[in-house]
């Protein structure tokens, strides 16, 4: 009974990461806000710090 709680833990993680990989839950927009220059991501609609130096 254990050894089957287990392995459908391990399933349901791999599940997850599965669709995690497939960038459906707002991976696009997370790409979509790094900086173009140094990768960091943005928040907000102030510019990157890198550029304000």
């Amino acid at each position: 009974m254990l050894l089957k709680i287990i392995v459908l833990f391990f399933v349901f993680i791999a599940v997850l990461g599965f669709f995690g990989k497939m960038h459906w839950l707002g991976g696009k927009r997370l790409s979509q806000t790094k900086c173009k220059s140094c990768g960091r991501y943005r928040i907000g609609t102030s510019p990157c710090p890198c550029k304000k130096g």
